[in-house]
């Protein structure tokens, strides 16, 4: 760690010290033989309460089991209770109870845009692993299309802030999403429940049956169904021209986000011997909808209020230039769709998802050490067909993106009798994953040669291997203190590839076929962390910690495959990133309050950062100089002493995140006055300063607070109301940092009333989200001839964007059944 980051760190850390001199009175009345932590029932660990003592709330965010108030890292943990009150099974979902978390799916590339604290890979290429990944049930997953699985029957969900290099297989940079699915119970038990949601006519019902199968055997089966027809109204017309004789464009459907899935798990724990344990967990998850742009709505740049033309074609008369829940969808012509552009089908936009993953954890206990093996595998396929810019222009694609991963963890943990254990292991990942694109981006008569109307089309992939190395050794200096120092060697290697086909014979001369480019990438990283835990009770725990973390570089396979397509052109180097925290866990007031306060300084070197050119249609991946982020995080939950059920909570996030020496892209339109005035040819800018500018993304200021009231009423009876409020401040929602894609700051608000009979029998419970209807950006790209022009020059003009939309208000009524 250099003196100057320490210094930083220390002097966020000075925040805190004022807290802990104000706290230690209070926790000096806690006996000092209460330092070690509390005994953690079952019941517990099984199924956390937002009304149960803080102290009870389990995590494995260093991957052990431990309360949260113990545990000496930067986390934000949602029980699966909560997720059940607000109806909450999509990652947006959840982001909407992270400050600091901003989520969405997107359309090309990874299909997902991730942000925690500012940091977060966008989703235009497909070769980028996500800054913010996911681990489910002890698989990694960093290809970011885990966004689409819908989320039922959890236990939990931990979100580990910053850097994650040691506990979780795969490196990460900035932060990730650990969540764990319910196990089978030692008694039996179901449970079967099913509603109603009023916006978006969703109807769905999820169920689960869990108990012993014989001795030693217990086992779960979980599953959902969902189907509906769409939050958002479809303004296109009926039928369209599309500008060649006997071609039309017809509506996709009358309403937009429509979506059918289903999602099975199934899970067995088998306790083989008294020391020897296995559990096998498998799930499958198809998900059908209207195709990743389904939700896209138009944002006119420059503040005009009228479309621009494409290519001379007009906009539609059904567009307009508001976020309002209204955008034109509309299909391909059929003879295009089914004249060799692949997974076009009939035409209609659509997203066809279908995902796999099994995983089997053997844990042995002995002496002196316990083992650990976890066996993944883990599918998806993916086809869509997706269109950009309404009905007017098919500014279409379509893609296959098909990925297989197979994955080995061992850990060991020793259980030394002195103040000294350790944890060591390794992890091995091996993936291979296909990404084709075909693209449909101006009407032309049928190619007769190559029989065709596409524009381009390409296959591109890549074959990975993940290997590494890690360990970390605790020393209990004292009863009270603990220091804990380790490091993951990472080895990444990746063999890439992009191929064009031959298409259109139109667009030869621009996107020629017969191009086929190859890239090796193979690089070591070695990502250290300490950590120092003070715990003067049982109730308080100070901690400090530095770390470093790492994402591999690698290959661009989502460039245009023009004639100036280079190896050297689609490269980008890993990223890295490198601080520290400081943080306050306690208990106060009898334990009725808890509160938690983090303060972190990181800085991002190389950040993977991508931009789109809709002028000539092409992808630019590289990396930025430096990226700084600083922040302070806080938390509370508070179960009011003499009002029984009745509960109160909060979290905040303040985060200044800032560029560092970073000459970037320009945003295309961007003129020499704005700013695109560097590394100029021939006195047109090719560039503009991001240094001191804050990264898209990144609001510098979240919170959420509400509270949770439960009582008996009528006997048997209790009824449960819950209410939240989250507010974000505005933030930039395009990579390039347009001054016009601002997305300004939202308050939404979630809330929930339940009635229950005896021993929660039975539930009827209503539940809304987003009450406060706000439509929120959270990501955009520019369309594709709509502007983007002068780029550099004395006059430009911005293009209009597709602007990913989060859902609207939603009203749900819900039944459930436990048996």
């Amino acid at each position: 760690m250099t003196r100057p980051t320490i210094g930083r760190t220390l002097t966020l850390g000075s925040a805190l010290a004022t807290t802990l001199v104000l706290l230690a009175p209070v926790q000096a009345m806690a006996s000092e033989d209460q330092a070690a932590p509390a005994p953690v029932t079952t019941a517990a660990a099984q199924a956390p309460d937002d009304n149960v003592s803080t102290d009870e709330i389990i995590v494995s965010a260093r991957r052990r089991t431990e309360r949260l108030i113990d545990a000496p890292v930067a986390i934000t943990a949602v029980t699966g209770q909560t997720l059940s009150q607000y109806q909450a099974t999509r990652v947006s979902d959840i982001a909407t109870m992270v400050p600091s978390l901003i989520a969405g799916k997107a359309a090309s590339g990874s299909s997902a845009s991730i942000f925690l604290r500012g940091v977060g890979s966008t989703a235009l290429s497909a070769g980028f692993d996500q800054s913010v990944s996911f681990v489910i049930d002890n698989i990694a997953m960093s290809r970011g299309r885990e966004i689409s699985l819908p989320q039922f029957d959890i236990k939990g969900v931990e979100v580990l802030k910053g850097p994650q290099a040691l506990f979780f297989g795969k490196n990460t940079t900035g932060g990730l999403i650990s969540v764990t699915s319910n196990g089978p119970t030692d008694h039996f038990e179901a449970g079967l429940k099913g509603g109603y949601g009023f916006k978006a006519r969703e109807r769905y019902v999820e169920g689960f049956v869990s108990g012993p199968v014989t001795e030693g055997i217990t086992a779960r089966l979980a599953g959902r169904y969902s189907k509906s027809d769409g939050a958002f109204t479809n303004t296109a017309a009926d039928s369209y021209t599309n500008y060649i004789p006997d071609q039309f464009r017809t509506r996709n459907s009358d309403r937009r986000g429509f979506a059918e899935s289903y999602g099975v798990r199934g899970t067995i724990d088998a306790q083989v011997t008294d020391s020897f344990k296995l559990e096998l967990k498998a799930g499958l998850t198809s998900v059908v909808d209207g195709g990743p742009t389904d939700t896209l709505e138009r944002i006119c740049g420059g503040g005009r209020t009228t479309p621009l033309p494409a290519n001379g074609i007009p906009s539609s008369p059904n567009t307009d230039c508001r976020i309002d829940g209204r955008a034109d969808s509309s299909a391909l012509p059929v003879q295009v769709a089914t004249t060799g552009m692949r997974y076009a089908r009939d035409g209609k936009l659509y997203g066809d998802l279908k995902s796999q993953y099994a995983v089997l954890t053997g844990t042995i206990e002995s002496d002196p050490f316990d083992v650990t093996s976890i066996t993944g595998y883990y599918h998806f396929k993916q086809t869509d067909l997706n269109n950009v810019s309404g009905e007017s222009y098919p500014a279409s694609f379509s893609q296959l993106a098909d990925f297989k991963q197979f994955s080995e963890e061992m850990r060991f943990q020793s259980k030394f009798d002195g103040p000294f254990n350790i944890l060591f292991g390794a992890f091995y990942a091996h993936g291979k994953f296909v990404f084709n694109t075909d693209a449909y981006i101006f009407p032309v008569p049928l190619d007769p040669i190559n029989n065709t109307y596409t524009t381009f089309k390409r296959d591109n992939g890549f074959s990975t291997d993940s290997l590494s190395f890690f360990a970390e050794g605790t020393l209990n200096i004292s009863p009270k203190l603990e220091l804990s120092g380790g490091a993951r060697y990472s080895r990444e290697s990746r063999d890439s590839y992009q191929r064009s086909l031959p298409a259109h014979i139109a667009f030869a001369g621009a996107f020629p076929g017969g191009i086929s480019l190859k890239d090796k990438y193979d690089e070591g990283n070695l990502s250290p962390q300490v950590t120092l835990r003070y715990k003067p009770s049982s109730d308080l725990t100070l901690y400090a910690a530095y770390k470093q973390g790492f994402k591999a570089g690698g290959f661009n396979i989502s460039q245009a495959l023009t004639p100036a397509a280079s190896v050297a052109a689609g490269r980008y180097k890993s990223e890295t990133a490198e601080g520290g925290e400081v943080g306050v866990r306690t208990l106060l007031l009898d334990r009725h309050l808890s509160f938690n306060l983090t303060a972190y300084r990181y800085v991002y070197s190389d950040l993977q950062v991508q931009f789109f050119d809709p002028v000539t249609v092409s992808l630019t991946a590289g990396n930025a100089g430096k990226l700084r982020t600083q922040g302070i995080e806080a938390d509370f939950n508070f179960r009011v002493p003499g009002l029984d059920g009745f509960s109160l909570r909060g979290s905040a996030a303040y985060n200044d995140a800032e560029y560092q020496d970073f000459i970037g892209q320009c945003y295309p339109g961007q003129t020499l006055s704005q700013g695109c005035n560097l590394l100029q040819v021939g006195g047109v800018g090719n560039a503009q300063d991001y240094s001191g500018r804050t990264p898209p993304k990144a609001p510098h200021f979240a919170g959420r607070a509400g509270f949770t009231y439960e009582t008996p009423v009528g006997g048997d009876m209790s009824l449960r109301l819950n209410g939240d409020v989250g507010y974000t401040s505005k933030y930039n929602f395009t990579d390039a940092l347009r001054p016009d894609a601002v997305q300004k700051g939202y308050a939404k608000v979630d809330a929930s009333i339940s009635l229950s009979g005896k021993d929660g029998l039975w539930t009827a419970s209503l539940i809304g989200r987003n009450l406060t209807n706000k439509l929120v950006v959270t990501a955009a790209n520019d369309i594709p001839f709509a502007g983007g022009t002068g780029t550099g020059t004395a006059s430009g003009t911005v293009a209009d964007m597709s602007a990913f939309v989060d859902n609207p208000r939603e009203i749900f009524v819900e039944v459930g059944f436990k048996f």
